[in-house]
């Protein structure tokens, strides 16, 4: 269900007193932007990243996860034990690529392979697993986990610039509903000053100090008045409506401004110059989360490389198992722990052409480099357009600046035809054109001062900042 804009202040937790009041009011943008940050769907999406993130680097530590194993297998036939085998292990794998095992076997049966026979009381074994040629500065578990971290700086990127993107369009279409709240507050005025001076003509036509063609001048410009007025109005009624589409509340239902909800004027405001040095630009550069992103998959193909080169080596693995007799568990003496013998195991392979490896190899420089080429055009591309967007602040400025003169100095010249006016100097006609004038000069600094706010917007959207400001 649809909810109106004072119920959207008192879902969010503004209080009652302030709800209630249904003529004043507000909701400004501080107040508009942590409603879409809390309750927005795509807010909510972007929320979900780190958890996607660190579920996907559990998922690849679980290739170091400790491994027990137990197999017991025996046969008997006709009376006769051919065999009974007991073999318990643990494997722990390490981030430097050996495996530390252990383990107790116990075997036993009349016809038990010679090499599995056990003492009585069980074999104990410990040792390590090394692997020296292949898989010794890194393997796939390792390769996986360093492509899971990079998947979590990739992750906490798309986060920042989807929260960037909800940003920059919930704050234009505010920013559009405050300069059509100016723009309606602009054209009410002027549509009262009409009407003033149609009821001032009209007494003058009466008293006859005027003709009668003044008095329907100054009701058609009454006239035209209102329809400006009534345009304008729809288009701050489409303004909140566009406005509407980012507001929802926290059980994920659709709110809707209602006709008593107005802005704050003062949201229109632009902070002032904005000057970036290279310093402050490589840094953001350095930081966007944009080319967070390219980096991280970047690193991924890097990782990827290195992997590939580590199977040009030949597969070299050394196994190595301290023996001893499990009675030395019970402390009777007549048997050490782990000092009785030993077990060695050197395995070797390797493929004589390597082709299929070379191939792999070289296919993984080629993505490196290609996405290290993608990565310095990103980083050009944004430096200009933050740059064109510093160009469009600097020039909205002046503009907006000597708007804010134009309309000082076309009130001054309709106050000065006023004046002429009340004096018989001057004609209704050049009244109406000094006022449509200044009509319009105010409607222009509305429109810039809007564009301005929106272009310093649009900067820190592009810089990758946006989000920053609203954490």
């Amino acid at each position: 269900m649809r909810r109106a804009g004072t119920v959207i202040l008192l879902l969010w937790g503004m209080g009652g007193a302030l709800a209630q009041d249904t003529v004043s009011a507000r909701l400004p943008r501080d107040l508009f932007i942590r409603m879409v940050l809390d309750h927005h769907p795509m807010a909510r999406q972007a929320a979900l990243r780190p958890e996607l993130a660190e579920a996907t680097v559990r998922s690849a530590r679980g290739g170091f996860d400790p491994v027990a194993t137990a197999n017991y297998n025996a046969k008997e036939f006709k009376g006769t034990d051919y065999y009974d085998m007991l073999d318990v292990g643990l494997k722990v794998p390490t981030w430097f690529g050996v495996d530390l095992i252990g383990g107790l076997e116990n075997n036993g049966g009349a016809l038990l392979d010679p090499q599995a026979t056990t003492p009585d009381d069980g074999l104990m074994k410990a040792g390590v697993e090394v692997p020296l040629g292949q898989g010794l500065l890194i393997d796939q578990r390792r390769a996986t986990l360093r492509r899971a971290q990079a998947f979590q700086r990739a992750l906490e990127g798309e986060r920042q610039q989807m929260l960037n993107q909800l940003l920059l369009g919930a704050l234009n279409d505010h920013t559009d509903w405050v300069a059509a709240f100016e723009a309606l507050r602009v054209n009410e005025d002027a549509l009262r000053a009409a009407d003033v001076r149609f009821q001032a003509v009209k007494g003058s036509w009466i008293g006859g100090d005027r003709p009668a063609i003044d008095t329907l001048e100054a009701f058609l410009q009454l006239q035209d008045r209102r329809m400006r007025v009534e345009q304008v109005r729809l288009a701050y009624r489409n303004a909140g409506l566009r406005l509407s589409n980012h507001l929802w509340d926290a059980g994920h239902r659709p709110l809707e401004l209602g006709p008593s909800t107005s802005p704050d004027s003062a949201d229109l405001a632009s902070p002032g110059a904005v000057v970036l040095g290279d310093g402050t630009l490589d840094s953001l550069i350095l930081q966007h989360p944009m080319l967070a992103q390219v980096q991280a998959r970047l690193d991924q193909l890097e990782i990827d490389r290195r992997l590939r080169s580590e199977f040009l080596k030949p597969e070299l693995d050394v196994k190595y198992l301290w023996l001893g007799n499990a009675q030395a568990i019970q402390a009777e003496g007549g048997s050490t722990l782990l000092g009785d013998g030993h077990q060695l195991g050197v395995g070797f392979k390797m493929p004589l052409l390597l082709r299929r490896e070379r191939g792999e190899l070289s296919l993984a420089r080629l993505r490196v480099t290609e996405a290290g080429l993608g990565l310095d055009r990103e980083r050009l591309v944004i430096r200009n357009r933050i740059k064109e967007r510093l160009n469009d602040i600097a020039t909205l400025r002046e503009q907006t600046d000597l708007g804010d003169r134009m309309v000082v100095n076309a009130l001054r010249m309709l106050r000065g035809e006023n004046q002429r006016f009340e004096a018989g100097e001057s004609s209704l006609f050049l009244v109406n054109a000094r006022e449509v004038t200044w009509l319009e000069s105010r409607m222009r600094l509305v429109d810039l001062a809007a564009r301005l706010r929106k272009a310093h917007f649009t900067l820190d959207h592009d810089a990758g900042t946006l989000w920053s400001a609203w954490r």
